[in-house]
């Protein structure tokens, strides 16, 4: 009720962690709704939260700070997939961050050698040496048997150490050399007939690997 009063007087709203009281499934709810508000009424929002799911559901533009230190702004889909530095790819949810040494660039791709595997990079600025390797889950995929035809560079052979159930997606745990995570929905679990100890292919593409100096 505060919420919509404040929205039919049409202010600037600065709204400080507004759902983190909430239960999971309201709080899904609420950000579907909240979101369809603020459009409709086109009301500027400051939102300050820690909740990811939060900001990649209502923000267009994203600030990420640490002890009120400006690392990294820019719009909502750079910020996630091409964090400046490794602080910024941690608080935005980075999960995978491996040690690796570029090998050779050609043509703006970079080959790179992470753990016991090489993996393929589109390189934005120039890099050379030591580097961190970051890779998002959602952005792995995971094939078994023939490969069909697929854009992606990197298709490493892997075995599945680990399956974890997290609300309707399934973590999955791979050592591919080196380690790496996927999150796949329920029922691509059960149509892969996935089983920890199971070899499989994880396809990645070249742009969702990005590349970090590392000094």
């Amino acid at each position: 009720m505060a919420l919509a009063r404040a929205l039919a007087a049409k202010p600037r709203l600065l709204l400080d962690e507004p759902l983190s009281a909430l239960d999971g499934p309201t709080r899904v709810a609420l950000r579907r709704d909240l979101r369809g508000l603020l459009e409709q009424f086109n009301i500027p929002v400051v939102l300050v939260t820690h909740d990811h799911a939060e900001v990649l559901s209502l923000a267009d533009h994203v600030l990420v700070m640490d002890h009120g230190r400006l690392l990294q702004s820019g719009p909502i889909h750079e910020v996630f997939s091409r964090p400046a530095d490794l602080a910024v790819a941690k608080m935005v949810g980075v999960e995978v961050v491996q040690p690796g040494k570029i090998l050779r660039v050609v043509e703006g791709m970079a080959t790179v050698q992470v753990g016991r595997t090489q993996v393929v990079a589109l390189l934005e600025e120039p890099l050379a040496g030591n580097v961190y390797v970051c890779i998002r889950p959602e952005d792995v995929v995971l094939q078994k048997g023939p490969l069909p035809p697929s854009s992606a560079r990197n298709q490493l052979p892997g075995r599945i150490v680990a399956l974890a159930p997290d609300g309707p997606l399934v973590r999955v745990r791979l050592d591919c050399g080196f380690e790496l995570l996927a999150t796949i929905t329920k029922p691509a679990r059960e149509e892969l007939a996935l089983c920890e100890g199971q070899t499989i292919i994880a396809l990645v593409k070249a742009m969702a690997v990005h590349l970090l100096p590392r000094h």
